[in-house]
């Protein structure tokens, strides 16, 4: 399955896993330098925003794989013909909460910038540095929601079913 987005959720996962590699880094070379009698100032508060990172910029790319948990209790036991409204609007309500989030994030990191802001830690970062990771991550998850009601809309299967169906998981029918 293409997607006109597959750059930015490409992207995202970059920056996630750059996140990650970072927090190793962080704390690998905090431990070395601990070894020696010496200390990486900081280093908790960036491997912690690095968390944050990781954990908002992979939302999406991560929604896109199926890799959601997703509780299938009620859509499993309706029919096969009932499941199409009921995954299109659980997504236009998941989009609808994205996006109130996304707005909220925004206005956060922007506040953060105005008012300059900074960590409370041993290193001063200006805090919309680290939140302006949450308002992207929480973007490209609106994004790919979005994607999936428009594909539905137009009598497409959702991503997340698509790469379901791809990957041999048979329970979670979805007629085209």
């Amino acid at each position: 399955m293409t997607s006109p987005f597959a750059y930015l959720y490409r992207a995202a996962e970059i920056l996630a896993a750059m996140s990650m590699i970072l927090i190793l880094v962080l704390v690998g070379g905090g431990i070395a330098l601990r070894s020696v009698g010496l200390q990486l100032a900081g280093s908790d508060d960036l491997a912690a925003y690095c968390l944050v990172a990781i954990f908002f910029l992979a939302l999406g790319p991560t929604y896109r794989q199926s890799e959601h948990i997703r509780v299938g209790l009620l859509i499993e036991r309706i029919p096969v013909d009932s499941r199409r409204p009921l995954e299109l609007v659980l997504t236009i309500v998941a989009a609808i909460g994205t996006g109130w989030a996304t707005w909220w994030l925004g206005r956060l990191v922007y506040d953060s910038y105005r008012f300059g802001d900074v960590a409370q830690g041993l290193i001063a970062i200006p805090l919309w540095i680290p939140q302006l990771t949450m308002a992207v991550g929480c973007l490209v998850l609106l994004v790919a929601l979005v994607e999936d009601v428009v594909r539905t809309l137009r009598g497409h299967k959702p991503s997340y079913i698509e790469v379901q169906q791809s990957a041999g998981e048979d329970h979670l029918h979805f007629e085209h």
